[in-house]
């Protein structure tokens, strides 16, 4: 997608490509955030235009220099075209530069000054690592925070897209704050775990007390609450935890008491990458008790179809329970 973005901004796009950026944009509102950063990183990046030769070590020292200078010349931007060398090479460095122009914007750093930045990413596998200051963030799949490679300043700022659970040293001169959608998370020594996928974002507490503010409402959480927003709102909606599903890509159990079998359902397609599909809809609410411990999904499908009564279909790619 990044490479999409390049020839979209530059206008070197097809028509087919400049429709499936136009498509991305307009899935998620996340997406327009992140493209409004990279169009700022690109726009940083062509400021090396004076380039006369493609050396991307000397590139590399240019952009440390700067770093601890905090100096950025601007130079007159040249057009090029998507078949040029120097393009290929200045958009690598440009990203780079873009990076600690980005740390700037999210960690609100003093003009000149900027910090490099670290990511943790996800894709198919679950991770876990340490940050800076000694807390422990596990990401679920196709997730990723990213955060300064040192707490320098009065807060530890990271940005977070997906899900993770952090288990978070405590340190009350150095608030630590997660950053996600429309939410800003704050606490100084506890665990939570925080889900951020598609329209709506969603806080878990199991251990001390977690601050959560939108631009309208700021509301505390407690071990066994929740708070629930939109993408698009500001209202949060506080209620009590039902289940320990949310845990699982961490335990690799899948805990139910007395929880709907909808809410299985949904954790099992997100685990397995599967798409199991209700029949009837009376299914959906039936309530279901039991645990399920590292367990393959062809038996969790048979104690489901055991239980209820209710056969499992393998159909065009889906797994139907009627």
């Amino acid at each position: 997608m990044d490479d999409l973005l390049v020839k979209h901004i530059t206008g070197e796009a097809t028509t087919a490509e400049a429709l499936e950026v136009e498509k991305w944009l307009a899935e998620d509102e996340a997406n327009k955030h992140y493209f409004e950063h990279f169009k700022l990183i690109w726009e940083e990046s062509v400021q090396l235009a004076d380039i006369a030769q493609v050396d991307e070590q000397a590139a590399w020292d240019r952009f440390q220099n700067r770093v601890q200078t905090g100096s950025f010349p601007k130079t007159q931007a040249k057009v090029w075209t998507m078949n040029s060398p120097l393009l290929r090479a200045a958009a690598i460095v440009g990203l780079v530069i873009g990076l600690a122009a980005l740390t700037f914007i999210l960690f609100q750093n003093k003009p000149g000054k900027v910090i490099a930045m670290s990511n943790i990413r996800t894709t198919d596998q679950v991770k876990s690592d340490s940050l800076p200051d000694g807390s422990i963030v596990t990401l679920n799949k196709n997730s990723q925070v990213s955060f300064p490679e040192k707490f320098d300043n009065d807060k530890r700022v990271l940005q977070l897209s997906g899900e993770a659970f952090f288990k978070v040293t405590p340190n009350k001169k150095k608030p630590f704050e997660v950053h996600t959608n429309n939410v800003t998370i704050t606490v100084v020594g506890t665990s939570f775990n925080v889900r951020s996928r598609g329209d709506t974002t969603e806080i878990i507490v199991e251990t001390g007390i977690v601050e959560v503010a939108t631009e309208k409402q700021t509301v505390q959480l407690r071990p066994g609450q929740r708070a629930i927003v939109g993408i698009n709102e500001s209202v949060l909606q506080k209620q009590a935890t039902t289940d320990q599903l949310y845990n699982y890509y961490r335990s690799k159990k899948f805990v139910c008491d007395n929880t709907p079998l909808w809410k299985l359902i949904d954790k099992l397609n997100e685990a397995y990458d599967v798409q199991i599909v209700f029949d009837r809809d009376e299914l959906r609410n039936l309530p279901y008790t039991t645990t399920f411990d590292n367990e393959p999904l062809d038996k969790i499908l048979s104690v489901l179809s055991t239980t209820f009564n209710i056969s499992v279909v393998k159909e065009k790619g889906k797994i139907i329970l009627r």
